[in-house]
């Protein structure tokens, strides 16, 4: 009996841990749930009935890659991505200890050249002359000793007196004393004379070059610091502190987004009403099919180099920030109506010869066989299966199905 009562409690306990293990599963299924539901991102279709659609892509108004003119060392970089800069910020700074020293070296070649030509200009001082004057009537003084030594050397070897030997010496002798004069006359007269205007002129030639070299290494040295050429947005660094910049290479992507452009297309059969300076309407289907107003501000003369399609830039003013490069959006210009409506490419999924799309209601979707007139890159027109203000899922996978479970993006 004892031993029967043992189990039956036994079998109690096991049934209560078994009742708790369920309701703990049962508790955390929904979450579980939840978590495995693929996410989507909706776009919301919109119609073409008031014109011509032109489908694009959203860019910045601007878009420039920064860069340094000179190589170094990066000292500090004064921003971050998503920072906001106005024209003329400091973004990045290289050492400068290299650069500085190359100016202090030009600005003493300067001083160097600079003294020479005034020395030149000044020609020779008092003391110089008295001291080549002096140098001369030495030398002429020395000529004569040496003239009167050669005359009587001539008489001795006149009489037989003397070897050739002795009187070729004196002759030497001679020689060399009449030369002492002739170039210590010279360096007198020119001394007297001053320096020549091609001797000047050289010597500021040298000057004005050495000038240039300081202007170049004191525009090195400013290039060390590096400025934002634009107002607008750093939207990517690609250096940072310690790393070597080199020269051209870009260091930061600087995005003006106050204002935009649409790149959109337009066929060879609508591009003649499309005017620059025209307004148009742009719909962005990512911020729920929202209509702003655009200005057309190109429009290309040429054709694209795969298509006969004309590219066209509309430009749309910014304020609030909606709109981000890549955004898809739909320019609907004024003309003839397009029959269709057109959706993105990446909305539209091909099986067994037939397209469909995902229409999304709430969190079900539910898959829509779409008949497909034409596609052109992002955008393809449907003629059936979609009507307007219905939200369909982008890039759908395999693994949706009929009436799938998603969580919206």
């Amino acid at each position: 009996m004892k031993k029967a009562a043992q189990w039956k409690t036994i079998a109690v306990v096991m049934a209560a841990v078994s009742l708790i293990a369920a309701g703990c599963s049962d508790s955390s299924s929904p979450s579980s749930a939840s978590e495995s539901l693929p996410v989507v991102k909706a776009w919301k279709v919109t119609s073409n009935a008031s014109g011509l659609i032109a489908g694009g892509k959203i860019v910045p108004s601007e878009e420039v890659s920064v860069v340094s003119k000179v190589s170094g060392k990066v000292a500090n970089v004064s921003v971050k991505e998503g920072s906001v800069v106005k024209k003329g910020d400091v973004l990045v700074t290289l050492e400068q200890a290299d650069y500085q020293q190359q100016i202090n070296q030009a600005q003493a070649a300067i001083a160097g050249a600079q003294a020479k030509l005034r020395d030149t200009k000044a020609g020779a001082r008092t003391e110089q002359l008295q001291q080549l004057s002096s140098g001369l009537q030495q030398a002429e003084a020395t000529l004569k000793v040496s003239e009167s030594n050669y005359n009587r050397m001539k008489a001795l070897f006149d009489s037989g007196a003397l070897s050739a030997a002795e009187l070729e010496k004196a002759t030497l002798d001679l020689e060399k004393s009449r030369s002492a004069v002739e170039q210590s006359k010279a360096s007198y007269d020119l001394a007297k004379a001053g320096p020549t205007s091609d001797t000047v002129a050289a010597l500021q030639a040298e000057v004005s070059r050495l000038n240039s070299s300081l202007e170049m290494a004191k525009n090195g040295y400013d290039n060390t610091v590096v400025h934002s050429p634009i107002t607008g947005i750093v939207a990517k660094k690609n250096i940072n502190p310690g790393e070597m910049a080199g020269a051209g290479a870009p260091l930061l992507v600087v995005v003006d987004m106050n204002e935009v452009k649409v790149e959109a297309s337009v066929s060879e059969d609508q591009i003649n009403n499309v005017k620059v300076g025209s307004t148009v309407d742009v719909k962005v289907g990512s911020l729920g099919g929202k209509v702003m107003t655009g200005t057309v501000e190109f429009v290309s003369p040429i054709s694209d180099t795969n298509s006969t399609s004309f590219p066209i830039k509309v430009k749309v003013a910014n304020p609030d920030g909606l709109l981000r490069a890549g955004m898809i959006a739909e320019v609907v210009l004024q003309g003839q109506a397009e029959q269709g409506t057109k959706v993105p490419t990446t909305a539209v999924l091909e099986k067994g010869g037939k397209h469909y799309i995902y229409t999304l209601d709430q969190d079900v979707v539910h898959e829509v066989e779409v008949t497909v007139d034409s596609a052109s890159g992002d955008w393809t027109t449907v003629s059936a299966g979609v009507k307007d203000n219905d939200q369909i899922v982008l890039n759908p996978t395999d693994k949706l199905s009929e009436g799938s479970k998603v969580i919206a993006n």
